[in-house]
């Protein structure tokens, strides 16, 4: 017999674990860079077949995927679970003292959540959109406004199994843009070492970057979730 029951965690406790471990590997979240965390650990779970882990209905909204349940989920939680700081305006998150372990999850759950982590939480943020925008398969084919259709996740290999990220193909004129967005932001970080912008959507530098790639997925412009 187990010595504890095991059981998923909600997701105030799943956000409150990824905050802390991140933090662990030298990275402190910034909101967005969490959305698209949580976002990443529910195609890993689709892709495996096994229902959502944050329980969160995820569209596309603004460029990429978003959960419009999130901001009551995120406040509460600010000054309690999670310590708000701040870097030329922006909300930078660590965990407040008693964070979650994680010891009580399913081994398996424990495991995907850190390999999430281990393997996006530190990419630069233009290297994680240009994944989560162009090599998550819910993103084919996605509508603006519309949910997205977790289950063709099934049709990304496991984490365990994909090849090191690589960039999209981008034209010319698109690399030029992605060029210079890089050299703005090295000269815009700060010793927390990432994103100045708050956002929980994706901020206008993301739409310079990538405005050029917007052909790998359908935009309907007009339509608003």
């Amino acid at each position: 017999m187990p010595v504890f029951d095991r059981h998923e965690p909600d997701l105030r406790s799943l956000i409150a674990y990824m905050v802390a471990a991140a933090r662990d590997k030298g990275v402190t979240l910034n909101q967005t860079r969490l959305v698209k965390l949580l976002y990443l650990i529910d195609v890993e779970r689709a892709a495996a077949a096994s229902p959502s882990l944050t329980g969160l209905r995820w569209l596309f909204y603004h460029y990429g995927p978003y959960a419009l349940e999130l901001p009551e989920t995120l406040e509460p939680m600010e000054g309690r679970e999670l310590v708000v700081g701040t870097w030329q305006g922006a909300r930078m998150y660590r965990a407040a003292p008693g964070a979650p372990d994680g010891d009580d999850w399913p081994s398996g759950t424990r495991r995907m959540v850190d390999d999430v982590i281990r393997r996006y939480a530190a990419l630069e943020l233009n290297e994680l959109l240009d994944h989560v925008y162009f090599h998550t398969a819910p993103m084919r084919d996605a509508v603006r406004g519309q949910p997205l259709d977790m289950t063709q996740a099934r049709s990304n290999p496991p984490l365990r199994r994909q090849r090191p990220l690589a960039a999209p193909t981008l034209p010319a004129e698109a690399q030029a843009q992605l060029a210079s967005w890089r050299e703005r932001r090295r000269h815009s970080q700060g010793p927390l070492g990432r994103d100045r912008g708050v956002f929980l959507s994706d901020p206008e530098d993301e739409r310079l970057a990538l405005e050029e790639a917007r052909g790998r997925i359908t935009v309907e412009p007009d339509v608003e979730p």
